[in-house]
C-alpha cells in the first residue's frame, strides 16, 4: 500500500519543527514566556542578602589596551575565568580569540567556559551570591538592571583614559547604559533587524529592494511588494511574500529610548492611536494570509525552503539560510511620518564587581575590540563588528559570503534603535518579543495589549520610585521587602 501523501502544510509544519531545534540554540534571542521582576524576588520570608557594592570608577595607572600591552611580561601571573553563551559558531570564535589573547598576554591566562546552556538570568542568580566570572557576556536588556544592582565594576575612567577605544570604537561603551549614565559594559558586536530576501524571486517580478536606509520602503509599498511576491494557485498558497518575527513590533512601537515615557518617566504611555493602529495594520498582514506566512518565534526554514520571499529578523539567522538561496539584506520599511530605523542588539561583555583581577579582566575584555578579536567576530558571519575599522575589512566583506552586499548592515549601526536604560526595560524587552504574537495573529486586541503594556512597565517603575528627577548615579539599593512580596503575589496572579 503506498503510503498516504502529506499536505504541503503538513510539510510545512514538520519543516519548522525540524527547524525549531536548530534555531532554539542558534539565537540570540531567548524565549522568555513570563514577564520577570525588576529584581529577583524572594519565595519565602527571608531578608535578602546585601547586594555587592560596585567599584564607581576604578583608577588605573595607565591605559591598558591589550593592543599597548604587548612587550615584556608582567607579575605577578594571573589568572581569569570568561564566561559566554551563543550558537556553536560564536563560541569557535571566542576559542580562536583566547588563543590569540594568550600569545600577545602571556602573564594573563584565561580560564574560558563557552557553553550555550548559560543564561543571564542564571548569572543574575550567581552574582547575587558574589559567585560568577571575572569577564562575562550579559544580555543587552540586563545591563540597565545589573548595573543598578551593582554588580558590575564601572569602566568610565578606564575608557576615558583610551584614545584609541574612542577613535576605532566609539559607540563601544555607550551602547548599554546604568540609571546615571554608568558605563558598566562594552559591546564588541550587534545584530540588526532587516529585510532578508530571497533576490531570485524580487528579480522575478520586477520588485527593485532598497540598498539604503535613509531611502528604504514606505510601509505601503512593502505592503505592496509583499503582495507581488505571494503565488496561489488552487486556493491555497504556495509561496508566500513575507515571514516575520514577533519582536518586529519592537521598531514599530519603539521609536527612540524613552519617547514612550511620560514627561516625568513615571508612567508607560505606549497606549496611544498611533501605536495602536500600526498594531491592527500588522494584524492584517497575517490574518488575511495576503502577505504573511504567521511563524512562532525565529524560524528562518520557510525562508530558507523557498516558502517565502522576505523575512524581517535579526540578521544572525544569515548563517541557517541555505547556501542555494540567492539572498540578500535590505533595510526596515518606513512608518508614516517616522524614519526607517533597526533593533542593535549588542553583544555586551562586562566585568562583575566582584571580580578579583579587574585589572587583568580588563585587558583582556578591551581585547576583544581589538583588531584580531574583531575580524575573528566577523568571520562569523553572526555579528555587525563594532571597530569601525573592521566594517571595511575583507574579513567581514567577504563576497563568499551572504548578504553579498552588506551596505545595509554598515548603515544600520547609525540607524539603531536600542532598548530604553530604566527599570521598566526588561518588561519592555519581555511584552515586545513573544509575548506579542497574539496580538499581530489577530488573537488579542491591539488596545487592550498596549493597556495591559502600560500597567505591568508602569508598576516596575513605581516598585523603583523611578522618575527623570531621580538620584540615578545612586540607585542602587535593594528594593525593599514589602514590595517584592506583593510584586511576587502579583506575578503569580493572587
Amino acid at each position: 500500500m503506498n503510503p498516504t501523501p502529506r499536505s504541503r502544510r503538513a510539510l510545512l509544519r514538520a519543516g519548522l519543527l525540524a527547524g525549531s531545534g536548530l534555531l532554539a540554540a542558534c539565537t540570540l534571542d531567548r524565549v522568555g514566556s513570563e514577564l520577570p521582576p525588576v529584581t529577583q524576588p524572594p519565595v519565602e520570608v527571608v531578608q535578602p542578602p546585601p547586594l555587592p557594592t560596585a567599584t564607581p570608577e576604578p583608577s588605573a595607572s595607565e591605559p591598558t589596551s591589550a593592543s599597548a600591552s604587548v612587550g615584556a611580561p608582567r607579575s605577578p601571573a594571573v589568572t581569569i575565568e570568561f564566561e559566554s553563551w551563543g550558537p556553536r559558531i560564536l563560541l569557535n570564535a571566542f576559542h580562536e580569540i583566547e588563543q590569540e589573547f594568550r600569545k600577545a598576554v602571556p602573564w594573563v591566562t584565561v580560564q574560558p567556559r563557552l557553553d550555550n546552556a548559560l543564561t543571564s538570568d542564571a548569572l543574575r542568580t550567581r552574582l547575587r551570591i558574589g559567585e560568577g566570572p571575572d569577564v562575562t557576556r550579559i544580555e543587552p536588556e540586563d545591563v540597565f538592571d545589573f548595573t543598578a544592582a551593582g554588580f558590575l565594576h564601572g569602566l568610565g575612567a578606564r575608557v576615558d583614559m583610551d584614545a584609541e577605544l574612542h577613535e576605532v570604537t566609539p559607540g563601544a561603551p555607550a551602547a548599554r547604559t546604568g540609571g546615571g549614565g554608568e558605563r558598566s559594559t562594552l559591546s564588541v558586536g550587534a545584530t540588526h533587524q532587516c529585510v532578508l530576501y530571497n533576490a531570485q524571486h524580487l528579480e522575478s517580478v520586477g520588485v527593485a529592494a532598497p540598498m539604503s536606509w535613509q531611502s528604504p520602503w514606505t510601509v505601503a509599498e512593502f505592503e505592496e511588494a509583499a503582495q507581488r511576491l505571494v503565488i496561489a494557485s488552487n486556493q491555497r498558497v504556495e509561496r508566500f511574500g513575507l515571514t516575520a518575527i514577533p519582536a518586529y513590533a519592537r521598531s514599530v512601537l519603539g521609536q527612540g529610548r524613552d519617547d514612550w515615557l511620560d514627561a516625568e518617566q513615571r508612567a508607560s504611555t505606549l497606549a496611544t492611536p498611533l501605536r495602536q493602529e500600526r498594531l491592527q495594520r500588522l494584524t492584517g498582514w497575517q490574518t488575511a494570509l495576503a502577505i504573511e506566512l504567521p511563524i512562532a518565534y525565529r524560524f528562518v526554514a520557510p525562508f530558507s525552503g523557498g516558502l517565502a520571499s522576505m523575512h524581517i529578523d535579526h540578521t544572525d539567522v544569515g548563517r541557517w539560510v541555505r547556501a542555494s538561496v540567492p539572498w540578500a539584506v535590505a533595510p526596515l520599511p518606513a512608518w508614516e511620518g517616522r524614519e526607517s530605523l533597526t533593533e542593535a542588539n549588542e553583544l555586551c561583555v562586562a566585568i562583575p564587581a566582584r571580580s578579583s583581577e579587574p585589572d587583568a579582566a580588563w585587558t583582556f575584555a578591551r581585547f576583544l575590540l581589538d583588531a584580531p578579536a574583531q575580524r575573528a567576530l566577523a568571520r562569523t558571519n553572526l555579528l555587525t563588528p563594532t571597530r569601525l575599522e573592521t566594517l571595511e575589512d575583507p574579513a567581514y566583506l567577504d563576497p563568499n559570503q551572504r548578504p553579498y552586499n552588506r551596505t545595509p548592515l554598515i548603515q544600520a549601526a547609525a540607524r539603531a534603535m536600542r532598548n530604553p536604560a530604566h527599570p521598566g526595560a526588561k518588561a519592555w524587552h519581555v511584552l515586545t518579543g513573544d509575548q506579542i504574537a497574539p496580538v499581530r495573529r489577530g488573537d488579542q486586541d491591539p488596545a487592550a495589549y498596549l493597556a495591559r503594556a502600560d500597567a505591568l512597565i508602569t508598576r516596575q517603575l513605581r516598585l523603583r520610585n523611578w522618575s527623570a528627577s531621580a538620584d540615578r548615579p545612586g540607585y542602587r539599593q535593594p528594593l525593599p521587602y514589602g514590595n517584592r512580596f506583593l510584586a511576587e503575589l502579583e506575578e503569580r496572579g493572587l
